[in-house]
């Protein structure tokens, strides 16, 4: 699958991709850190929000989701209609998914429409004049939900990447973990050790099956590169689950559980079924989430974690909306606790966003390089701080591909 246009090592791209648009609130001081979302550099919104969809009918949605690769294209050659959504949101950079989520949220409470017979069927071809019309009539009601809610995707793929890295904790550190996940939302990936996830070589030759085959949320993740992971015979062992997020998310609430398929992207029946699966799994014994902010919390429930068990915080697709200094804060937080106990931290980034972690050595072996993020793994053990870059993953947990210098890390 490599091609010329692959990413190379270290490369970062300017647009977060399907990203879990937290407000900026996440950090006491609006975020200034990279990747630079459109309308943060004071130019026109209109024409920087166009410019946004146009990236992500390009980068994000081509070849994965037909529907948002049309809808994103026609938008951003409609200035007239977004005039009207261009203030939305406090930064135009995190309009574009959330209007989509909006528009998502009122369909799936209206099966019988016209626009949800589309929805639920992307065969059928031009969407675009249904979805404006409804925009357009429905305009009140989706400026009020963009005013009150944020994309909050909690795509529970990406366990397929973080399960890995979590046991290759477990393995170096010698001792059940204590998750702390930061931006969960629902804090469904919390739960990652209770999936079974099928790792397989592009083409279906079969890698290895972590989990349970009568797991109730099953997923597949292809392995790319030269290299096979380190995968477990077994999920490691979960002491305690807790997370930390501004707006956590009740997978016992039915219309939160709502707001949550609406940040799924439509004519993806795979992602929608294992996210039911993953709410009905949680709501068995949902997990312990904190209201707040980050840095705020962090330490406190980090040091809470039983002394028997490591501390584990887990960052995807969460950091980029902390500025860069309080990125270093959340380190140098972390790093004063390892000098008195074990503990680690689990990122999956976009490249340089968990600044602490070296350059990887290789490029992803993909075509486009705004499709790749980063898996890291930093741990304290006696005091000592240990960090590398271990696999290249997709963002929504498609695939994975370790890393040379993760196979040399103790």
């Amino acid at each position: 699958m490599a091609g010329r246009d692959r990413a190379q090592a270290g490369s970062l791209p300017t647009v977060p991709g399907d990203t879990d648009q937290r407000p900026p609130s996440l950090a006491p001081e609006a975020p200034t850190a990279r990747p630079t979302l459109p309308g943060d550099d004071g130019r026109d919104p209109v024409t920087e929000l166009a410019r946004f969809y146009e990236l992500l009918a390009e980068s994000e949605f081509a070849g994965y989701c037909p529907m948002y690769e049309e809808l994103a294209h026609h938008l951003a050659a409609d200035p007239d209609l977004l005039e009207r959504y261009a203030t939305a949101a406090p930064r135009s950079g995190l309009i574009p998914i959330l209007l989509f989520a909006c528009v998502h949220y009122l369909v799936l409470g209206e099966p019988d429409s016209e626009l949800a017979r589309i929805y639920a069927d992307d065969a059928i071809a031009d969407a675009w004049p249904t979805f404006r019309a409804f925009v357009l009539d429905r305009e009140a009601e989706l400026l009020h939900l963009m005013a009150t809610r944020s994309v909050q995707t909690n795509e529970v793929g990406r366990s397929s990447g973080v399960l890995v890295a979590l046991a290759q904790v477990h393995e170096r550190l010698g001792r059940p973990l204590g998750l702390v996940e930061l931006g969960p939302s629902a804090g469904l990936n919390l739960f990652s050790d209770q999936f079974r996830i099928d790792y397989r070589r592009p083409g279906g030759a079969e890698v290895r099956a972590v989990g349970a085959t009568s797991a109730p949320v099953r997923l597949a993740c292809d392995v790319l590169g030269p290299i096979d992971p380190p995968l477990p015979a077994g999920p490691p062992p979960i002491r305690s689950r807790q997370g930390i997020d501004l707006n956590p998310l009740d997978v016992t609430d039915d219309d939160q559980c709502r707001w949550l398929a609406a940040c799924l992207w439509p004519g993806l029946p795979d992602r929608a079924d294992r996210l039911q699966a993953a709410i009905a799994l949680a709501r068995q014994a949902p997990p312990d989430l904190q209201r707040g902010n980050i840095l705020e919390h962090v330490e406190a429930t980090v040091r809470g974690v039983d002394a028997d068990a490591v501390p584990c915080v887990i960052s995807t697709w969460v950091l980029a909306y902390l500025s860069r200094p309080d990125r270093r804060a959340l380190h140098d937080i972390l790093a004063t606790i390892g000098q008195e106990r074990d503990l680690a931290i689990v990122t999956g980034e976009y490249p340089h966003v968990a600044d602490w972690l070296p350059d990887p050595s290789v490029a992803a072996d993909i075509d486009d390089p705004r499709g790749a993020s980063l898996l890291g793994i930093t741990t304290w053990h006696d005091g000592n701080e240990t960090a590398a870059p271990v696999a290249w993953v997709h963002s929504h947990g498609r695939w994975l591909q370790w890393l040379p210098e993760a196979v040399a890390v103790p």
